[in-house]
């Protein structure tokens, strides 16, 4: 059995999980187990495709919401066919943790490392979004975003808090909601169409995302459908009264 363990170093993570990951590894005789260092942004998706390709059993992100995104996306580039593909799990210690609230997924080291020496995984759901002007393809497993919350998230990878994740992403959407300009948008798919100036768009698989905002309360990540959530022509006055629920 091959494991290999993609580590996001952001915020030095490494001193505070990596030895206590190898030595309980290492103990668990879990066989051949490799750890591979994030250097920059989009490095998760270069090392998950190598590994894949290099014959990996387990795929492992250590990190967040984004390691486990790139890592998918990685895996998808490689170039064997999706029987061969490693199946992926998640240590996570991001900045969020989002996908985690849906899939109740344990921090717990000890817990994946049984999860693995039982082969224990669960098939689930993955969108995919095609591009149509460049066609690139992008997969997502938690919630794929339209407006002012790609905004957020852009403006939150280049910056940092010393009060912590929740503050840093309140502060971005407060001030998306002062400088973003609503789109005039038509959706349409095969059931319902919607029309209209739009803040905000989830295609939600997972039921969260900016940090436990439950965007979409009856999401299942193995139904087969995705839960659409739309915020139209909504004011920050409207978001603030509303975010206790």
């Amino acid at each position: 059995m091959k494991i290999v363990f993609v580590v996001n170093n952001k915020n030095n993570r490494l001193a505070k999980v990596l030895p206590r990951l190898e030595k309980y590894c290492e103990q668990s005789g879990l066989g051949s187990t490799q750890f591979i260092t994030t250097l920059r942004r989009k490095h998760a998706m270069e090392l998950a495709k190598q590994a894949t390709e290099n014959g990996c059993d387990y795929l492992i992100a250590v990190g967040g919401d984004g390691t486990l995104h790139e890592l998918i996306n990685g895996v998808f580039q490689s170039n064997l066919p999706a029987i061969e593909y490693p199946a992926i799990g998640l240590l996570p210690c991001g900045s969020a943790n989002d996908f985690v609230r849906t899939a109740r997924i344990s921090n717990s080291i000890e817990a994946l490392i049984a999860l693995i020496q039982t082969n224990t995984t669960q098939k689930i759901d993955l969108g995919k979004i095609i591009l149509h002007q460049t066609q690139e393809t992008h997969y997502f497993i938690n919630i794929a975003g339209i407006g002012l919350g790609a905004e957020v998230a852009q403006n939150l990878e280049k910056s940092s808090s010393v009060l912590g994740p929740r503050i840093n992403y309140f502060k971005h959407i407060i001030k998306g909601f002062v400088g973003y300009v609503k789109k005039e948008v038509n959706c349409t798919s095969t059931t319902w169409q919607w029309k209209g100036r739009l803040l905000q768009m989830a295609v939600a698989n997972g039921r969260f995302f900016g940090n436990a905002i439950c965007i979409a309360p009856d999401a299942n990540l193995a139904d087969g459908q995705f839960e659409v959530a739309i915020f139209g022509d909504l004011s920050i006055w409207d978001y603030l009264k509303n975010l206790p629920n």
